[in-house]
């Protein structure tokens, strides 16, 4: 639907309660005041369960993981007592979505086997129907997920699917801020100037040093230097390790990993 097209009175209603439920995950302080949340924003979605969680192993509650959920005892005791989270179908699912998914999407983003569908109906006798997923991502954290499952028709699922993206994010954000897990501090960004910057790109693409010098028309000396005060610049110390950090600092594109083609 265009925004244009939705009446006023209807777009006024949707950004209010979107603001209610943002403010109430902000004003949650404690584990136990999120899950009430959640419980209430579960039920208003006409889901009966919830799940905020970080894909690891999760036995033993660890520190610097997110843990809140009140999915069936069984079921938690198989995705997390026992360990089967990388093979679970929906975990695996949120590595290669974009966005959030109803599960019956899941077709479409993963190669499903037996084993798959018989976890889908071991979690259907559980009352794990209908859901959806919200993947998380997170540099240096493991991938992350919001999931509301026990939902109703596919109809009505899908039809909450916008609103689930929204809160899923918050609330993940939130379930790490009651968690304890520290906010990132960004560091300073470090910059290259431009001929180390082409050195690390070719370096990229496999190029050793004499091959990055005939390509710039430097000396092999020169490109090793320039090498050596990158690697201390990122404090790394190899060429892979140089290379990643020179990516996610912005300095270098992906693309500029890519031999090219010869002429």
């Amino acid at each position: 639907m265009n925004i244009d097209d939705a009446s006023p009175v209807g777009l006024a209603a949707a950004v209010s309660v979107a603001d209610c439920v943002l403010r109430c995950l902000a004003r949650a302080a404690s584990r136990a005041e999120l899950a009430n949340v959640m419980e209430a924003i579960t039920r208003e979605l006409g889901f009966r369960h919830y799940a905020l969680v970080h894909h690891d192993d999760l036995r033993g509650d660890p520190p610097g993981r997110v843990k809140l959920l009140n999915y069936p005892a069984a079921a938690m005791e198989r995705i997390i007592g026992q360990g089967q989270w990388r093979s679970d179908p929906v975990m695996r699912g949120c590595v290669f979505a974009r966005r959030a998914f109803c599960w019956d999407e899941l077709p479409g983003i993963i190669m499903m086997d037996r084993r798959d569908q018989e976890c889908f109906a071991v979690g259907r006798r559980l009352g794990l129907k209908q859901g959806i997923t919200i993947p998380y991502f997170a540099l240096g954290e493991p991938v992350g997920s919001c999931t509301f499952a026990g939902g109703g028709s596919r109809t009505s699922v899908r039809r909450c699917l916008g609103v689930a993206q929204m809160v899923g994010v918050f609330a993940f954000q939130a379930a790490k801020r009651v968690s304890g897990l520290p906010e990132p501090i960004a560091a300073p960004r470090p910059r290259l100037h431009p001929r180390p910057r082409d050195c690390i790109a070719l370096a990229g693409r496999g190029m050793s040093n004499k091959q990055i010098a005939r390509e710039l028309k430097i000396t092999p000396r020169t490109v090793d230097g320039y090498l050596t005060d990158a690697r201390r610049l990122f404090n790394v110390h190899d060429r892979t390790e140089l290379v990643v950090s020179a990516i996610l600092a912005g300095e270098v594109g992906l693309h500029e990993l890519k031999p090219r083609q010869p002429e």
